[in-house]
């Protein structure tokens, strides 16, 4: 399992807007309130102080690319001026992932893991495709610290909360309004007590709160479904089993 925390964006832009869906809806903690472009593909331009992963929820694309890369800072003395046209290569060193694997649906999500973490300031390019006709859209960018931990053990359960409105009228006739229906999950990770156990505990549950974060939850699988922004329904408990190992039970659900 995989989350990020904390997010290290310390800006966003857009190569297109429109103007009643900013670039800046990316960073809210709403998915639905989306942004959107003004044709059906776009770039965004992430800048992070840090990070070791990078996340895009609740987007229509069905092709998104991720290019990370640490530029170059210089500074010329005073009085030095180049031939017009020159042009500098600012790329540094570059992480290149390719992420097509989406469908198309307003619910798209992709996990972008770092061949190695960064330290210090980056770019991260994320360039959208979505289907012709389309208008691109996305609700949540985060990049910042990677946590990794084991993979759930078996036994994950999934279910759906539905927020609709149903209500029994004089007559015997049922209203209803339809609402957001979220998932939740409940599992049970075995963690290295000393180690993953508080770093999940501490610096992450309980530093988070109710915040809402980008969650992997098997950080082994390729299926989409299995990232999710999302909230601790209750906060975690843990269970010390052994010397050297202890159990987390974990509830998390869906944030719309």
């Amino acid at each position: 399992m995989k989350c990020i925390y904390p997010d290290k964006i310390t800006s966003i832009s857009a190569s297109e807007a429109d103007a009643s869906f900013p670039v800046t809806n990316l960073s809210d903690a709403h998915p639905k309130k989306v942004w959107k472009g003004t044709s059906r593909d776009a770039v965004l331009t992430v800048i992070a102080s840090a990070g070791g992963a990078l996340a895009v929820i609740a987007t229509n694309a069905t092709s998104i690319t991720v290019v990370i890369s640490t530029g170059q800072t210089l500074v010329w003395d005073t009085g030095i001026a180049w031939i017009s046209g020159i042009v500098w290569d600012t790329t540094g060193d570059a992480d290149t992932t390719e992420l097509s694997l989406l469908d198309g649906d307003i619910d798209g999500a992709i996990w972008s893991q770092f061949a190695s973490a960064r330290t210090s300031a980056f770019t991260a390019t994320i360039t959208l495709t979505a289907d012709a006709g389309e208008t691109i859209q996305a609700g949540i960018v985060r990049c910042g610290t990677a946590n990794d931990y084991k993979d759930p053990q078996y036994g994950i359960s999934e279910s759906l909360i539905d927020y609709s409105i149903i209500k029994e009228l004089n007559n015997g006739a049922t209203y209803f309004r339809k609402r957001d229906v979220v998932r939740t999950f409940d599992f049970k990770l075995l963690e290295d007590r000393d180690t993953d156990f508080y770093e999940f505990m501490l610096t992450v549950s309980r530093a988070m709160g109710p915040t809402p974060i980008v969650w992997r939850i098997r950080g082994t699988a390729t299926d989409n479904k299995w990232i999710v922004f999302a909230r601790h329904e209750k906060m975690p408990k843990g269970k010390h089993g052994s010397p050297t190992y202890s159990d987390i039970l974990i509830s998390l659900i869906e944030v719309l």
